[in-house]
């Protein structure tokens, strides 16, 4: 047996040399879960299961800086049955789909009859991940526990909260809790302390009945919360809904929720939709819109941020024609600078004026790209390569 376990971590290895796998025995194994439930059962202790993807960063660092660590292995050891799933081969598939595990790591407790009593996910130091596995075996902290409270009073504000926040922890699905949950509560009672704290952890939609009254009662949640808090929750909130329509490139839904959005009429709100909207635009290829866009907004939204100014007069140098527009990108190029002196702006100020046929203004931003990289010590043989191309169109 230890031979194969000893062959299985070598393939792995071979295979994906981008990790590394702890050596068997020590916290886990690798025999996949039903073995290791059936030593759980055998033994009357609770099982912890890692899955994770051999390709994952945030796997890899776990194994390497965390669950080697001599506390952890002793911890666990002694409470555990201990077992690892790579989610891409043999149960991996099957757990991926039947536990609905969306992030990597995820850690499952199952109790010794196999079921799931705890679960977490992400990145833990040891220390956190000994106090969750001290959480796992309290039994008022547990999935099922919470659960028959919470069903047993769906009107209770406090049994709902600690339901929702063992289910976040999991990056489990919590929708129908809340749900449940906000159809006890009238709109009076959404304005308490705890409610602040359910809708800040548990609602997404900004179209629903929560949302919307947050956003109608902003003064006086911000005398429960904080105003900060407040303004905060509603861009994430935001963020989160748009972000991936434009990242798929849905525009019909984009257009849809980003109508909502600009309804809510915060600053950040809007700042947030310019970003978006060019976002868009540069993804689709629809440099018109883009350039309406920026050229109306880029000034109130983006006057302040180094690096969208300059990632968008890098658009208009690849992109835009007009030489009017240009002009303007050579604006937003000398406000990034005066922000942030960088020597790749230097160059892309230079570019954008030898576009318009600006060569003395092109040289003259060019040499201060070169004589500002050789001030650092920096290597300047692009901006020689860019003064070498210009002198000879004077």
């Amino acid at each position: 047996m230890r031979k194969a376990l000893k062959l299985l971590v070598i393939f792995l290895f071979i295979v994906k040399p981008e990790i590394t796998l702890p050596q068997p025995g020590a916290l886990f194994s690798w025999s996949g879960m039903n073995t290791a439930l059936e030593k759980a059962k055998t033994e009357n202790k609770p099982l912890f299961l890692m899955c994770y993807m051999s390709w994952c960063p945030h796997c890899k660092n776990m194994i390497d800086h965390v669950l080697n660590d001599p506390l952890v292995i002793d911890f666990y050891n002694k409470h555990f049955i201990c077992s690892a799933q790579d989610l891409e081969k043999v149960e991996g598939p099957y757990l991926l789909n039947s536990l609905k595990i969306k992030s990597y790591p995820t850690f499952i407790f199952f109790d010794s009859k196999g079921t799931m009593i705890y679960r977490i996910a992400g990145e833990l130091s040891p220390d956190q991940l000994v106090s969750e596995g001290k959480n796992a075996l309290v039994p008022e902290k547990q999935l099922p526990f919470l659960k028959h409270q919470f069903d047993n009073d769906t009107s209770n504000s406090y049994k709902c909260y600690d339901y929702l926040r063992a289910l976040k922890k999991g990056r489990m699905d919590y929708s129908t809790v809340v749900r449940q949950y906000f159809s006890t509560q009238s709109d009076n009672q959404l304005l308490s302390e705890i409610n602040w704290k359910i809708i800040s952890n548990g609602i997404s939609d900004i179209n629903s009945r929560e949302f919307q009254f947050v956003l109608s009662h902003q003064k006086e949640y911000s005398s429960i919360a904080s105003p900060e808090r407040v303004v905060r929750k509603i861009c994430y909130l935001v963020k989160e809904l748009l972000n991936p329509l434009v990242e798929i490139k849905d525009t019909v839904n984009y257009f849809i929720n980003r109508s909502a959005a600009a309804k809510i009429h915060l600053y950040k709100i809007d700042s947030l939709i310019f970003t978006c909207d060019i976002k868009l635009y540069e993804l689709t290829g629809n440099w018109e819109a883009y350039k309406k866009v920026s050229m109306e907004s880029t000034g109130t939204y983006v006057w302040n941020d180094y690096t969208q100014l300059k990632d968008i007069a890098n658009v208009y140098l690849k992109n835009i024609p007009d030489t009017t527009a240009l002009l303007q990108a050579v604006k937003w190029s000398k406000r990034a600078l005066s922000l942030y002196e960088e020597y790749g702006t230097f160059l892309l100020c230079s570019r954008l004026y030898e576009k318009i046929n600006k060569i003395q203004d092109a040289l003259q931003m060019a040499q201060q790209g070169k004589n500002f990289a050789k001030k650092f010590g920096w290597d300047y043989k692009e901006a020689e390569l860019l003064l070498n191309e210009l002198q000879g169109k004077k």
